[in-house]
């Protein structure tokens, strides 16, 4: 996340550092979410690749001799079995790293727009990867796609049970395609739908998620986001307390293609004294089962300089969840109840932790946190867990909290000076089993490959061509 300050202190280097701490928030938060609506379909059965969440970003500069390829000459197919099928898949065009995103009131265009340029990404669901087609089963494939139609084979590889899957991407006169969507959005109303959840904001922030299970859609599990943060410059000369009421925030702009919806959005915050401070720009990824939100932070010096301490909090209140459950490292076995009351064990916990589970049924969410290795050695992250229903957490439609739930972050202002990563991901689990977070963990510390292994058509003695790095999966 950028940061930018506006202000009026006489101490513009606390301003800055205050609004540096305030994208910190955004990360303990869970960042901005967001909402959709557009008859999308259910992802899945996973191909050899069983991996329901992991999305393939692989840039064009990767895929050979295709630069300045018109987008609407691009169809993914997949084998199953011997048979084709074109799979869902988006270009997401880049201006350097910056993403295009045309919608929205601040939109961005790419350079060349429509054609395919060495910064633009090809985007799929690993889910949708199938098995490796010979040239002659391509060749069938590609009868009815005219003339001078090229193919380009990608093997995805999974380090963890060491699957393999292949999609081949095809440019043609008439490329494969399909009308399936798995997200789709609703601009009108800040709505993200798929056929697992949606979501839906106002003023950019989250306060509607729902999740489906076939037609049927459950209630609003959310009250809201719940952010706090704390901080007292050296002295006592001051003193801040801020909370989600303390800020601006704003969708500026959009793109939603068939495998993700993404979202920028502007976060600032009024802290009092004239001091404007901004969390920055942040992007949201919604793909068929999860959320996706990264970011960064850039401090220029310690903020012990200025500060004193700096504390922050940030999760979400839930909508009355009595009857779910609560599992997370350092809670029992078994989990907390959700009942509106706090008994003693609730009470006395007190863990760290990077990831937590609510639970009810066969359905679940499981929220991770990933911090860089220097953001992780500076603050330390606990886990909130509040489950009082006579316990207020202003604003809110749902009185009380059962329950909230989040992270903490203490030590912010002994942070040196340097740049700083931060992800959230938010995973639904349908037919959720203890334990079953466990592999999602590891295949998130073990990121699928993917690699061009071969081009067509040509000559069936020419070796097939080989990708520089690996894409990036998500």
């Amino acid at each position: 996340m950028a940061a930018r300050a506006r202000r009026a202190d006489p101490d513009g280097g606390a301003a800055r550092l205050m609004r540096r701490a305030g994208a910190l928030v955004v990360l303990l938060a869970g960042g901005p979410l967001a909402v959709a609506a557009d008859a999308p379909v259910p992802l899945g059965p996973c191909g050899p690749i069983a991996r329901a969440y992991d999305a393939l970003e692989v840039p064009t500069a990767q895929l050979h001799h295709l630069g300045g390829t018109p987008l609407a000459r691009l169809g993914l197919l997949a084998f199953h079995q011997g048979q084709p099928a074109p799979v869902p898949f988006q270009m997401d065009e880049r201006r350097g790293r910056k993403l295009a995103l045309p919608g929205g009131p601040e939109p961005t265009a790419d350079d060349k727009p429509g054609v395919l340029d060495a910064d633009d990404l090809l985007v799929f669901m690993a889910c949708d990867a199938g098995e490796q087609a010979s040239a002659a089963q391509l060749a069938r494939a590609l009868d009815e796609a005219g003339a001078g139609a090229v193919w380009r084979e990608l093997r995805i590889e999974d380090p963890v049970d060491h699957a393999r899957g292949f999609v081949y991407l095809v440019s043609a006169e008439h490329p494969p395609a399909t009308g399936r969507r798995y997200v789709a959005y609703v601009p009108a109303g800040d709505l993200v739908e798929s056929a697992r959840y949606r979501i839906g904001l106002v003023n950019a922030l989250p306060n509607y998620f729902a999740l489906a299970t076939g037609a049927a859609l459950g209630p609003n599990l959310i009250d809201g986001l719940r952010l706090r943060a704390e901080a007292t410059l050296r002295a006592d000369l001051a003193h801040w307390t801020l909370d989600e009421q303390h800020g601006h925030h704003e969708l500026i702009a959009w793109k939603a293609g068939p495998v993700r919806v993404v979202r920028r959005s502007r976060h600032q915050v009024v802290i009092g004294l004239g001091i404007h401070l901004t969390a920055g720009i942040a992007h949201t990824y919604f793909y068929p089962q999860h959320v996706y939100g990264p970011g960064s932070l850039k401090l220029p010096f310690s903020p012990g300089i200025l500060f004193r301490d700096i504390s922050a909090y940030g999760g979400v209140d839930g909508r009355d969840l009595r009857g779910w459950r609560y599992f997370a490292p350092g809670a029992p076995p078994d989990g907390f109840a959700v009942d509106g009351h706090m008994d003693e064990r609730e009470s006395a916990f007190a863990s760290s932790g990077e990831w937590f589970v609510l639970a009810h049924g066969s359905d679940a969410l499981l929220f991770v946190t990933r911090m860089s290795e220097n953001l992780r050695r500076g603050v330390t992250l606990s886990l909130v867990y509040r489950d009082d229903a006579a316990r207020p957490s202003p604003p809110e439609d749902s009185p009380g909290t059962v329950p909230l739930v989040g992270y903490r972050g203490r030590g912010i202002e002994k942070l040196p000076g340097g740049r700083y990563q931060f992800a959230l991901h938010i995973y639904t689990l349908p037919g959720y089993r203890r334990g079953d977070e466990r592999r999602l963990l590891a295949q998130l510390d073990a990121p699928l490959t993917a690699e061009l292994t071969a081009e067509g058509p040509r000559p069936a003695s020419e070796p097939a061509a080989r990708a520089a790095a690996p894409p990036t999966a998500r």
